[in-house]
């Protein structure tokens, strides 16, 4: 029995399915946004309250936005 014979007798490796471009492109600006709102978020949180002022947000404004998770806009 030669190797490529004896291949076809393992079981098939399932299909899910092509990737394309546009499927592609989607996940990769849907990965880039939340890499950037936890840029943004770690940040945010990193402000100092003098920083914060500068802003006109106090501490307690952005509790709710630093403690979102990163794929919650």
């Amino acid at each position: 029995m030669s190797v490529l014979s004896s291949l076809t007798h393992y079981p098939r490796i399932p299909r899910f399915g092509r990737l394309s471009a546009g499927r592609l492109t989607a996940l990769v600006d849907l990965l880039l946004l939340w890499q950037e709102r936890a840029g943004q978020r770690h940040h945010l949180a990193s402000l100092d309250d003098r920083a914060l002022r500068d802003v006109a947000l106090s501490r307690s404004d952005i509790q709710g936005e630093i403690r979102k998770p990163f794929w919650r806009g």
